[in-house]
């Protein structure tokens, strides 16, 4: 691995087999990719790879340790030389920064949402809970509502029309239409959920439930939209290569 000498961002370049990072380490930078491929791995519970593709030229890697604060969901290696920019945490946390608080709940929650369907362990939402105060502004929610114990959100195949904020109380989301049984995800205060149907237009598949009363926040689409064109460039192509890489897994569920 050679860099340049230049005091500003570090240009990289890679030999092919090298590992630039590996699953479950802890991340201080991630890299922005100008010229060649690399090969992103899973390693399962039972110590199984699956390959979870290869990208290139245009591609981020690593930044999801970054924005929040968990470990690397996967291992990348260099199929051929590889020129990249490194970029640090203080550099991507200062992105975060330039951003609407709800730009930043929303990257932390579609990261969530790929450690769970990587199979990985949630990791605690980076910074405390922001209180959304009723408002136009599109850095507020539009509603703010108390929620009794029992409350069903959404059903399978329900039109879903907003995303919530939990404030306090505690969210379950389960298989199927009933309110009962196993919880495939569990969401506290300072958690989002929704965010994803309300986004990709794809209805959902699972049933969010209250399992504790509390203060939820009403988030419509529109504030998700203004959040997102309000953020920097690099941030607003992550949300959406994040959209689209969790549309596309749920839609690689229900075909198969």
């Amino acid at each position: 691995m050679t860099q340049s000498a230049s005091s500003g961002p570090k240009r990289t370049t890679i030999e092919p087999g090298i590992v630039m990072m590996r699953q479950g380490e802890r991340g201080d930078r991630a890299w922005l990719i100008e010229s060649g491929e690399l090969e992103v791995l899973l390693t399962a519970a039972d110590g199984g790879i699956r390959r979870l593709g290869v990208v290139g030229k245009g591609a981020v890697v690593g930044e999801m340790a970054l924005i929040d604060d968990g470990e690397r969901s996967a291992t990348v290696r260099a199929l051929t030389e590889v020129a990249c920019v490194e970029v640090t945490r203080d550099a991507f946390r200062s992105l975060l920064k330039r951003s609407p608080p709800l730009a930043s709940y929303l990257l932390q929650s579609l990261i969530a949402a790929i450690r769970r369907d990587y199979g990985l362990p949630p990791t605690e939402r980076v910074g405390n809970a922001v209180d959304f105060r009723s408002t136009n502004s599109f850095q507020k929610v539009v509603d703010r509502r108390m929620i009794r114990e029992g409350h069903v959100f959404f059903s399978p195949n329900d039109p879903v029309n907003a995303a919530y904020l939990i404030q306090s109380g505690r969210v379950a989301l389960r298989p199927g239409r009933g309110t009962l049984g196993e919880e495939i995800a569990s969401f506290g205060p300072g958690s989002l959920f929704g965010e994803i149907y309300l986004l990709t237009g794809r209805p959902p598949d699972v049933t969010a439930v209250a399992v504790s009363g509390g203060i939820c926040e009403v988030i419509d689409k529109r504030s998700f939209e203004e959040a997102v064109m309000a953020m920097p460039p690099i941030l607003k192509s992550l949300a959406r290569i994040y959209i689209a890489q969790l549309t596309k897994a749920k839609a690689g569920r229900s075909e198969g």
